[in-house]
């Protein structure tokens, strides 16, 4: 079987890198640590979409080779390194698994991706909208999907990947437009209360589900290759 190169998307800091991987998962993701064009990166496959990765990555100049990235949210201050050992309770692990290389087909940064490549974009009216999209797996014990934002112009836009099903071959992006970009990495949301969602620092509040908020480097690609725009 032929492999497609996958599609790197750059994410804005190793924050947001650490709160994809560890926040409120029920098991954190592994991060691969490697080499991509010449730079040192954390990287991690979060999709899979017309037999091709989508692989989100950070770079990693500021932080120590290590064996596991440590994370934790505490008092609404978000924490993110690189240690040896799991030793502290109070952090989230991921483990970081050292690549030496690559096939060449996955060692490429920059690909051309088709127009009928990427995300069947969905435009919904508000965040409620957008919050039942991405918190729908909680009623089955499963972590909430991520949201992931992005300036497109002069407009914030703020969205969640799914398929319908495991056996979907469409991939669908969920969006809103929002008119200013959040401070807080997090997205309040209740089932239970007649209120709007509101972005949040915290994620300890009872009686709320919690979307994390991830912030790309750039537009996604695969959200703006699809044709029809955001």
């Amino acid at each position: 079987m032929r492999l497609k190169a996958p599609c790197y998307v750059q994410l804005d800091s190793i924050k947001d890198f650490g709160r994809l991987v560890c926040a409120l998962e029920r098991t954190p993701l592994p991060a691969f640590s490697l080499a991509l064009s010449g730079e040192h990166i954390l990287a991690v496959q979060a999709d899979f979409i017309g037999g091709r990765s989508v692989i989100y990555f950070a770079s990693t100049p500021e932080l120590k080779e290590g064996q596991y990235l440590a994370y934790r949210v505490s008092n609404g201050i978000e924490e993110v390194t690189v240690v040896d050992s799991v030793v502290n309770p109070t952090f989230v692990y991921s483990p970081i698994i050292n690549v030496s290389r690559f096939p060449p087909a996955m060692a490429r940064k920059a690909i051309k991706i088709d127009k009928n490549s990427g995300y069947f974009v969905i435009q919904l009216k508000d965040l409620a909208s957008l919050a039942k999209v991405a918190a729908y797996k909680t009623m089955y014990d499963e972590p909430p999907l991520p949201l992931f934002m992005f300036r497109e112009g002069s407009r914030v836009i703020v969205g969640a990947a799914m398929s319908m099903n495991d056996n979907d071959t469409v991939a669908y992006f969920y969006y809103v437009s929002i008119d200013h970009e959040p401070k807080d990495p997090f997205l309040r949301y209740s089932s239970q209360k007649v209120e709007q969602p509101l972005f949040s620092s915290r994620i300890d509040e009872h009686g709320y589900i919690y979307l994390k908020l991830v912030k790309l480097a750039s537009a996604h690609p695969l959200v703006k290759t699809y044709g029809q725009g955001v």
